[in-house]
This record gives structure tokens, sequence and C-alpha cells, in this order.
């Protein structure tokens, strides 16, 4: 089984949204003079690689806390996207037709090359290709982008239907179009709607990127 991180270490000065505070890092102790090295750490909850609850912008929405730890392990599909607009019916529909039908209890991640910290606009997923995922039982999604959709109208549809999603996903490039598994378990902040996470793709050792 090989293992790939799908996360970007975060630090001071990555990139983030414009309307985010930049993270603070404060020593609080040292080796030499205290005998442990510790930190404080403040920082938004959508910070580097996260996921996203459906609270974050479902008012009665789930919290981080609230979605099932049965749920952070789940079969992943990795859909290939070059295209600089939006995943559409047709993308899913020409995904299936390659590898089968997606299967409900599933996570899907876009792979679309997207550079982290890239200026522009970005591409993203359509909500009509989020409808179809929805309908077909996928429980969550992911993708290499800072954000669900440029205009943020695909990220609502999908999280206030109930679905979570990791944003700021990489190597994602390394990962088969089918036969892999997520794990993503996060620390659980009690109400928090996003948090840092560090995701892991298991892939068999007899599968390839292009399988």
């Amino acid at each position: 089984m090989q293992i790939i991180d799908l996360s970007h270490a975060f630090a001071p000065g990555q990139p983030h949204f414009s309307g985010d505070p930049d993270q603070e890092i404060k020593q609080i102790s040292t080796i030499e003079h205290d005998g442990f090295l510790m930190h404080q750490y403040k920082l938004v909850g959508p910070w580097g690689t996260h996921v996203d609850a459906p609270a974050h912008f479902a008012p009665q929405g789930h919290t981080l806390d609230q979605i099932p730890v049965e749920e952070t392990y789940l079969s992943l599909y990795c859909l290939r996207f070059s295209r600089p607009d939006l995943c559409t019916a047709a993308d899913i529909a020409a995904f299936e037709h390659a590898h089968g039908q997606i299967l409900p209890g599933s996570f899907v991640a876009l792979h679309t090359g997207w550079v982290w910290g890239r200026q522009g606009v970005a591409p993203g997923w359509s909500i009509e290709a989020l409808e179809i995922l929805h309908d077909r039982g996928v429980i969550a999604i992911g993708h290499d982008l800072p954000d669900t959709d440029p205009s943020l109208e695909a990220q609502r549809w999908w999280l206030c239907h109930d679905h979570w999603q990791i944003e700021n996903l990489t190597n994602l490039d390394k990962v088969p179009a089918t036969g892999a598994m997520i794990a993503c378990p996060w620390p659980i902040p009690k109400g928090g709607a996003s948090f840092p996470v560090r995701p892991i793709a298991l892939v068999p050792e007899d599968l390839s990127p292009a399988s």
C-alpha cells in the first residue's frame, strides 16, 4: 500500500483568502529554558488544506464535531480536469463511461493541476456536476483549488445539501482514478465549521495514477 500525503504544510505568509488574517505563531517555551518546545498558533479555520463542514455555509448545517468519524475513511475517485472553466455533468458522464459509475458513500476529488497560490480565476465544480454526485450518494468532495468554484455558488449548494469538502489538496497527480481510499480524520473543534486537515490517499501498489 502506497500512502500519499494530500496536504500542504501551513505557515505564516502562505496563500490565503485576501479577507482572512495571516497565521500568527508565538513561541511559548524552549527546550533550553523550559525542557520542552511549545508554540501558540492563531489562525482562521479555513487555513491551508482544510475541511469545510456544512455549517460553513448552512445556518443549521452539521459542524465538524457532528460529522460521523466513519465518514472520514472513504473510497476515493479522482477526476482529471484540465479546462479553465467548470466541471460539468458531461465531464462526470465521461468519467463514468471510462471508469464505471461513481458509487454511494465515496469521496470525489477534482484534479485540475492548479498551483497553490497562483493568481487568476481558478476552475471549479459546476452545480450540475455536484447535483449528479449528490444523486449518486457521494459523501464528500475535494479539489486542488482554493474554493469549490470562483463564484462560491456551487460551494454553497454542496455544503447546504449536507455534504462536506476539502480544499487546497495536493499530490492528486499521484492518485489513480479509482481503487484508492482516502483517510482524513480531523481534530474536532466543537461547533467548528472549518479546520486544517491532513488527508492521505491509500493506494494499492498495483495501481498507477493513469489507472
